[in-house]
């Protein structure tokens, strides 16, 4: 099978041997590579578990290759890791969802593959045991995922795409994802120094610093998984809610971007707009608070100040009193409630839109910051304040120039085989050979690899 060396970003054929096979899944292993693991039995837990529930959540899996079965190749991902580094813990590639372009240095085995370390992370069982189980059902969304993408002619923000991978090992029932709540409160100082504080949810860094990257991935586990959460009240209804933001609601909108992802909560009967907005903007601006003011110790949801105007610099009072009581954590973040963020001093502060700083101090200068939607929320005694940008725009308060801004550069980041030539509908699998040329890439745009799913100390 053909699979991707993540250092060179071309392909290489692997051979394998088939080790475990059930009505939705094969497991194939990585010839002469020693697993440490029964392959078997991940394979019935995948079948009877992880497929059913995830499907429950977000709809089924294509089938290009028309044999009603995800295949999941188990291998020692060339990622460059060493001992004590950060590794590749798994990946879903999206050329698979593309016929086999011979002429290209990345090649497709036209099949829905899922592909898993055979080492590093068969290793980390012995501090996570269900890691590898986890990082498939985080996987196993993107595979669910793409096609839509597809569909639409657009790229999902990684925020978004990652953050619902992360609630995905939760429903499969391997969560709460507890590495990622300590990384996001910063109680692992070691690989998450400050945790959360001032690590934007909209805007991912493109830095290969490890604890940079494990942050967002926290950031954005904690916020999708508090979204599905208040999305309604009982698992049906947040699956429901789950799959709109992958399908797409009744008109149509998937949640590519925060917008959308708002305009699809909205859509929700546990969405109370009296409580919550009845914009997008004031969606996220909301929710945003509740969340970063409930995981930061803040209690007054009463008196948020808010910046209404910046010249001059103008703030109002917003009671969320109402929405604190109605959309509390949910029992996979409740953790956050009691042990809350490790607060930062005001000399680091640092804010970009869609991120907040919790400090044990009460502070009110809004000077610095004078832009829209910032806010703060308080303790009762003013010892601990949460300042928080609500907003997903740092340009303008409108809710459409928003969406509009946010969506033309979601859709520019990547380019894409979509334009390709049409798809095969005879399902054909190419078979790769053992003499393997690694001809000149002749693609005219590159298909991204999803960001792979991130457990205990190693990063994507």
């Amino acid at each position: 099978m053909w699979a991707r060396n993540i250092q060179t970003q071309t392909s290489y054929c692997v051979p394998v041997e088939l080790v475990a096979s059930q009505p939705n899944v094969e497991v194939y292993r990585q010839k002469n590579l020693s697993v440490n693991y029964d392959l078997q039995a991940f394979a019935v837990e995948f079948n009877d578990q992880t497929y059913p529930k995830l499907v429950s959540a977000f709809g089924a899996p294509s089938d290009v290759d028309k044999n009603g079965k995800i295949k999941i190749l188990v291998l020692d991902i060339i990622d460059g890791a060493k001992a004590n580094t950060s590794y590749v813990a798994g990946f879903y590639d999206p050329i698979n969802y593309f016929p086999d372009q011979k002429q290209s240095s990345l090649r497709s085995n036209y099949a829905e593959v899922l592909y898993l370390d055979g080492k590093e992370l068969i290793d980390s069982l012995v501090r996570d045991p269900t890691a590898f189980s986890s990082t498939a059902a985080h996987e196993f969304q993107h595979l669910i995922r793409y096609p839509f993408m597809v569909e639409t002619r657009a790229t999902d923000d990684l925020w978004i795409n990652e953050g619902t991978s992360e609630v995905a090992s939760d429903i499969a029932g391997f969560g709460p994802q507890k590495y990622r709540i300590e990384c996001y409160r910063g109680t692992d100082s070691a690989r998450c120094p400050n945790g959360a504080n001032g690590v934007s949810l909209l805007n991912w860094s493109n830095q290969t610093n490890s604890s940079t990257i494990l942050k967002q991935y926290a950031l954005a586990y904690v916020y999708m998984r508090y979204i599905y959460d208040i999305s309604g009240s009982t698992d049906a209804e947040r699956n429901s809610f789950f799959k709109k933001t992958v399908q797409g609601n009744s008109i149509g909108i998937r949640a590519g971007y925060a917008g959308q992802l708002m305009t699809v909560l909205r859509d929700m009967p546990a969405y109370n707009s009296g409580l919550l907005g009845a914009t997008d903007t004031e969606a996220f601006f909301r929710t945003f608070i509740l969340l970063m003011g409930q995981t930061s110790a803040a209690t007054n949801f009463s008196n948020v100040e808010r910046v209404t105007a910046t010249s001059p610099i103008t703030t109002s009072i917003v009671d969320l009193s109402g929405a604190y009581t109605m959309y509390p954590l949910g029992s996979n973040l409740a953790d956050l409630a009691t042990t809350p963020i490790v607060p930062v001093p005001v000399a680091n502060s640092v804010l970009t839109t869609g991120s907040a700083n919790s400090y044990a101090i009460n502070f009110s200068n809004f000077s610095t910051l004078p832009y829209m939607n910032i806010a703060t929320v308080k303790n009762s005694g003013n010892t601990r304040t949460v300042l928080a940008w609500g907003a997903y725009s740092a340009s303008s308060t409108s809710s459409i120039r928003e969406l509009t801004a946010t969506k033309e550069s979601a859709e520019s980041r990547y380019k894409s085989l979509i334009t390709e030539g049409e798809r095969s509908e005879k399902g054909a699998l190419p078979l790769c050979g053992t003499g393997f040329i690694n001809d000149e890439f002749h693609n005219v745009g590159s298909i991204p690899v999803e960001p792979p799913a991130s457990k205990n100390d190693n990063t994507p």
